[in-house]
């Protein structure tokens, strides 16, 4: 594996599956059961996922496929990976890829340039070398499953029946596959039948299939509705005509059926290499099947698939140093088609074979699957489905699954699988929501597992649902309660009719004390202001001790997680009550369209940021605020709060002469709308003035009776007219003025100040405020929306703005801001005055504002600032980050009379993700170079920042990845403050021992 360092690669970061000790082996077993050599030799991994298969090619072998064949086979495997062929001197890299071209052509890179080192690197930040493949095994499976279900339905034959039918030749075309059932095997499987690939070509072929599945497995294999197979496949031929076996025999297809030489554009069942299918893949598709199914249940019980990626990663993270390790027991309380299941299964047997340096046997592995692993569900069809992915996934773990009849399972139903629907519930309801909730099922299983993880339902239940929210707060209360927070017990609401936070306090009292909760829920809550949302974040983190959260807003519409369009969270926690000093960490991945585009997350640890409970409790927009900045944000946030007194809704609601309102609404009414006779009409589309109303051109209002006027006081001058979706370009017009009174629409909202003894003065002052920097900045750091879902303002963010009264200015400040309105109205803009103007007003520093500029550049919620933050640096804004960082260190560090030097490194490799510089202090000769060791420094190949301490010398390496978001002078300081505190002690310990 030395060659791969050479190419950028850390040693623990490659898997030799030659290595049979090797317990990450065990992801790859595809790749080397049955065979005397693998089919590829490495596997270099990030973040647990395949990254790059290589073959080793310095090595004479003579059983090495063909690259056209290896390309189509670890495809097969799901991940969104490349290949690599390592050749005498060199690297060939090919995309994997279901439909590979013929005369595919790799990329090389020579093990001689200064590029080498670059190639694991870049392929780790989503840089694409060769164009990757457009054909997704996920959606490729959806489609036939889908085509497969509807073919039958369309036949007349049910649903259940059609799930049932088709998984069960999902399963025998998988044995086949894995090599567990064989040619020889088909006398005993099927006699009628001339091959095992005509299985299921007629009804009596059919009926002695099933009658062989039930008979050897023995399991919940996907029931069908007789138990006389022989009279129910005649009696479905009869019915249906001999057609209805076409799709039960095309997944059975084990050859394709493509043509030589056709054009495919669509793979079919023969193009799929079962041996390779990944069993958490095939959950997740036939969940997502179900749902395609059931569209009604799927949108009004607010139930959505998980990725098996996804799945795979919070097992990964759960399971990191559980004191349990391979003893956990597991419960996923809204398991669906068993993704959790399977991968918590997966990964069970993969510490087993750390902690006893041996491979699991088959019963040590079906031990595990009785007794440590309980799913819940209502679904009938979805715990079927997980008892079929979990039988394949104890057959593909199985060191030796043959004989075959000795592969029979128990029954995994009300055992391993529960039915947690209300028995009491009436047959012909929806899905019984309440499920694992319910009283029927809630007091079983107190405190018996180690692990509680899974995916409950998110979004707001429908209304045929919302008598179930009692239910919710009902469960929430009693936990509340068993922990001994009484306050909470009286006074918890669960918010919005959502499910999943239920799910939350159900798991602290299914988990055992000190054990571990990992669930992914909508992401909302986390950025809640009303009252309710508010109330129902802080009872949380009352209540639990949250060890991490990944906030997954910015990746909502990408493959990350696709079909879902709003944000989402992965919540981390253990089972006990926090101390009042407790952190957890939170990390909010950035959009990043090379890596989301394959389904891909950065998850960086120096992204992460540690918070303190009692911040949250405090300050109930602290994680929109760290989500969209940092902690230097959050810092000024608090100082634009300290200085107002109020906000603009409060000042508005508590000064007489004031008045706010939406304006009028048409929508057929007939209220008496005279009162607008013949004023100015202003229309949703007015672009005559971006900043003020001309009011002689506008059209005069005609009565015709309206659904709502609102107050008449609402719509007289001097009054601010707000646009319903405020502009990210401000030189177009947030609001506009109007010195006449005027009719406007509900597409706006209006401020009048007709009767305040400022009048004039609160108007100009509000149009300078929502036009300035600050007013975006203050809302994208404490909206619950804006930023997280919305990408336009709301006139909620208007009455929330920290508010200093006129009454408080000086009159230097209001000669200031009638300057800046002046230049409004005549519609000659200074922006940069305006925004000094009104961040003096609030105690901005020059850094202050410097900080808050970079934050909007980067972080507001528009693709121009997703695409600025993704740019690489500039040099003139390299150097400048680099004098700011050495004088932002000497401010420190200098204290002590140490010397400081900041500089960057010659680069070795000017393809690097990183930008590489040197910190070093007096008595130390800063590298011109990177050291040769780095790579081996790297905890991991996805990270935006490298540190490398030199342990002689007062000296560090550091990379940051070339990004703008990383090289503003705010995340200087904060470079600065963290290198201080990490290395300080030490850097100063070497720098005297130098000089002595």
């Amino acid at each position: 594996m030395n060659l791969l360092q050479e190419f950028g690669a850390p040693n623990e970061s490659c898997v030799d599956l030659r290595d049979n000790r090797d317990a990450r082996c065990l992801r790859y077993a595809d790749l080397y059961r049955n065979r005397e050599h693998p089919l590829v030799d490495y596997v270099v991994e990030h973040q647990v996922q395949a990254l790059l298969y290589v073959v080793d090619q310095t090595h004479f072998r003579d059983d090495v496929l063909p690259v056209h064949d290896l390309q189509k086979i670890l495809a097969m495997r799901g991940e969104p990976a490349w290949l690599g062929i390592l050749k005498p001197g060199r690297l060939d890299i090919y995309a994997t890829d279901l439909r590979p071209s013929e005369d595919t052509a790799p990329v090389r890179f020579s093990r001689y340039s200064n590029e080498a080192p670059s190639i694991l690197p870049r392929l780790a930040q989503g840089e694409d070398f060769v164009a990757p493949a457009t054909l997704r095994l996920r959606d490729v499976l959806l489609n036939l499953m889908s085509d497969a279900g509807e073919a039958l339905r369309d036949l007349g034959v049910s649903t259940h029946e059609a799930i049932a039918l088709t998984g069960r030749a999902l399963f025998l075309r998988y044995l086949i596959g894995r090599k567990i059932v064989l040619p020889d095997n088909l006398v005993d499987i099927a006699p009628s039948a001339n091959s095992l690939n005509e299985c299921m070509d007629t009804d009596v072929a059919l009926a002695e299939t099933n009658n062989w599945l039930d008979k050897t497995f023995n399991g919940d294999l996907l029931t069908l509705p007789a138990i006389d197979y022989a009279v129910y496949f005649r009696q479905l031929v009869q019915q249906h005509g001999q057609s209805v076996t076409q799709p039960l025999s095309a997944i059975m297809t084990l050859d394709t059926a493509i043509e030589p030489g056709a054009s495919q554009q669509q793979l079919d069942w023969g193009d799929l290499d079962f041996d390779h299918l990944p069993i958490g893949l095939l959950s997740e598709t036939y969940e997502e099947l179900i749902h395609r199914f059931d569209q009604s249940a799927r949108h009004a019980t607010s139930v959505y698939y998980t990725p098996y990626h996804i799945a795979e990663y919070m097992v990964e993270e759960a399971f990191h140093a559980h004191p349990e390790g391979s003893n956990a027991k597991v419960l996923d309380p809204a398991c669906g088609a068993g993704v959790f299941l399977v991968a918590s299964l997966r990964k069970l047997v993969e510490l087993r074979f750390r902690e006893t340096g041996e491979r699991p046997s088959r019963q040590q592995i079906r031990d595990m699957l009785y007794e440590q692993l309980v799913g819940f569900d209502t679904n009938g069809h979805a715990r079927t489905l997980a008892a079929l992915a979990l039988y394949l996934t104890a057959l593909e773990l199985d060191p030796l699954p043959a004989p075959l009849e000795e592969l029979r399972f128990k029954k995994l139903e009300n055992s391993v699988l529960i039915n947690v629907a209300d028995p009491e519930c009436n047959s012909n309801e929806l899905v019984p929501m309440a499920g694992s909730l319910g009283d029927h099922v809630f007091d079983h299983y107190q405190h018996a597992f180690d692990l509680v993880i899974g995916n409950p339902p998110w979004t707001s239940l429908t209304k045929e649902y919302r008598s179930i929210e009692r239910v919710f707060t009902k469960r929430c209360r009693e936990v509340a309660a068993q922990r001994g927070l009484d306050e909470i017990a009286k006074s918890y609401h669960n918010p919005d009719g959502v499910p999943d936070l239920p799910f939350v306090w159900g798991a602290m009292s299914w988990a055992k004390p000190g054990g571990r909760i990992a669930l992914a829920l909508a992401g909302r809550w986390l950025f809640k202001q009303s009252h309710k949302g508010t109330a129902a974040r802080h009872a949380l983190f009352e209540a639990l001790k949250v060890t991490g959260i990944l906030n997954g807003a910015a990746l909502r519409q990408t493959r990350v997680w696709p079909s879902v369009d709003q944000p989402f969270c992965l919540l981390f926690a253990d089972n006990e009550l926090p101390k009042p000093d407790d952190r957890f960490i939170f990390v909010s991945p950035h959009y990043e369209p090379n890596l989301n585009g394959k389904g891909l997350l950065r998850v960086d640890a120096n992204d992460a940021t540690p918070v303190a409970f009692d911040l949250v409790k405090a300050n109930s927009a602290a994680l929109k605020t760290l989500y969209r900045g940092t902690v230097l944000d959050l810092a000024i946030v608090e100082k634009i709060k300290q200085h107002a007194e109020c906000t603009v809704g409060d000042y508005w609601q508590e000064c007489s002469g004031l008045f706010k309102s939406q304006g009028f609404q048409v929508a057929g009414g007939t209220q008496d709308d005279s009162f607008l006779d013949g004023k100015p009409e202003l229309h949703a589309n007015y672009d005559l003035q971006p900043f003020l109303v001309l009011d002689k051109e506008l059209s005069r209002y005609t009565p015709r009776g309206l659904h709502r006027t609102r107050s008449p006081e609402v719509y007289k001058a001097p009054l601010l007219l707000v646009r319903k979706s405020l502009r990210e370009d401000r030189s177009r017009g947030r609001a506009l003025l109007s010195t006449s009174d005027v009719a406007f629409s509900e597409s706006y909202y209006g401020y009048s100040a007709s009767g305040h003894p400022l009048s004039t003065f609160l108007t100009h002052y509000l149009l300078v405020l929502l036009h300035s920097r600050l007013f975006e900045y203050v809302t994208l750091m404490t909206s619950g929306e804006f930023g997280v879902e919305r990408e336009a303002q709301q006139k909620l963010d208007v009455d929330r703005l920290p508010f200093i009264p006129p009454e408080a200015l000086s009159s230097g400040q209001r000669q200031s801001i009638e300057t800046c309105a002046q230049s409004l109205m005549n519609n000659h803009p200074d922006w940069p005055s305006l925004d000094y103007t009104v961040g003096q007003l609030y105690g901005l520093s020059t850094f202050d504002q410097q900080v808050l500029s970079d934050t909007l550049a980067v972080n507001a919620p528009y693709a121009s600032a997703r695409d600025k933050g993704l740019t690489r640096i500039e040099e003139e804004q390299a150097k400048a980050f680099i004098a700011f960082l050495e004088k932002e260190l000497a401010g420190a560090l200098g204290a002590g009379g140490h010397k400081i030097k900041v500089q960057f490194l010659n680069e070795t490799s000017a393809a690097l993700p990183w930008r590489f510089f040197s910190v070093t202090l007096e008595g130390a000769f800063p590298p011109s170079t990177l050291p040769e060791y780095w790579i081996q420094q790297v905890n991991s190949l996805g990270v935006s920042r490298i540190t490398i301490q030199n342990a002689t010398q007062p000296s560090l390496t550091i990379g940051l990845l070339n990004r703008y978001r990383y090289w503003t002078l705010g995340q200087a300081r904060l470079l600065a403050s963290e290198l201080v505190w990490e290395y300080g002690a030490r850097l100063e310990e070497l720098s005297q021992q130098c000089v002595d």
